[in-house]
């Protein structure tokens, strides 16, 4: 079944919700609060679909950008590295850890992703769930360069489809490509093994930890604790499964300091422009008669 992966990961996300926010918001899930949340914050999902638009014809447009701008700092990058992503793997290397490390790297982002922007909308953190979608949505700006113009191969290929080659670090296993063909055909269908710098698993993560220390005072301390763990066991996951440079993740947090920086920067003056196009889109909409009841308001947050 070549989409049993993505199916399980939707699964993962819907169930996981409730659970997820008593434990990190202290709130029960009801089914009228979740269509609350999704009226009074319906631009902001809007927004989040428009990224994973945006990401999808970045992606459409890296091989055959690539095929002709691009340029491969795959060897630069191993010549100043060498081979510590394979002492990583062998000084960790145990089966338990392989699956361990492979349900960390394929569910934990998309949750964290998706879930954050959930838990401020649900909790009506208006301020912040602005905030989060500006992030997102530069911090995918300010990666479009690398996906399009640099090519850095991940140090386990090609070994992923061919078991009998050498990976780019001689001897890496490409662990978490090769865990199983339902997880072979999901990261063959997603990712183009050459655009791994800098790490944005380590990137959304981390920018949305700094998010909440900066934005958040002394509220959510359990999700602040569960994001901390979670930025350090990601980078582990993506080291030890052959996934990651070591350079990729100091990429990845620097692409994370840089989305805070612009955000607290630009976030109210992106929403303040924004807010002129939502209001035409509600006056039109109260014009045919449309219930109106969302957050927005005459100013930004």
């Amino acid at each position: 079944m070549k989409y049993l992966v993505d199916i399980i990961i939707v699964l993962f996300l819907l169930l996981s919700f409730p659970v997820a926010m008593l434990i990190f918001g202290k709130k029960r899930v009801t089914i009228k609060g979740v269509i609350g949340m999704l009226v009074k914050y319906e631009y902001h999902f809007y927004l989040l679909i428009f990224i994973f638009i945006l990401k999808s014809i970045i992606l459409f447009l890296e091989t055959p950008v690539e095929n002709i701008f691009s340029m491969n700092f795959t060897q630069m990058i191993h010549d100043v590295e060498g081979n510590k992503v394979l002492w990583i793997q062998r000084g960790l290397y145990h089966p338990v850890m392989t699956v361990g490390m492979v349900a960390i790297y394929v569910g934990s982002f998309m949750f964290i992703y998706t879930f954050t922007l959930a838990l401020l909308a649900y909790l009506d953190r208006f301020k912040q769930a602005c905030n989060l979608i500006f992030l997102y949505l530069i911090m995918l700006i300010l990666s479009i360069p690398f996906y399009l113009f640099v090519i850095v191969y991940v140090p386990s290929y090609p070994k992923m489809f061919y078991p009998g080659a050498q990976s780019v670090v001689m001897g890496l296993e490409p662990l978490a490509y090769n865990f199983g063909p339902h997880i072979n055909d999901f990261f063959t269908g997603y990712d183009t093994f050459n655009n791994c710098f800098p790490s944005m698993h380590v990137a959304y993560p981390a920018a949305i930890l700094l998010l909440f220390l900066r934005h958040t005072k002394k509220d959510f301390l359990r999700y602040k604790i569960f994001l901390f763990i979670m930025v350090i066991l990601i980078t582990i996951s993506v080291l030890y499964l052959g996934i990651h440079w070591v350079l990729d993740i100091f990429g990845g947090v620097a692409i994370a300091v840089a989305g805070i920086v612009l955000t607290e920067r630009y976030s109210y003056g992106f929403w303040k422009r924004a807010y002129s196009v939502i209001h035409r889109i509600e006056r039109f909409r109260a014009r045919k008669g449309l219930n109106i009841t969302t957050r927005f308001g005459k100013s930004p947050p």
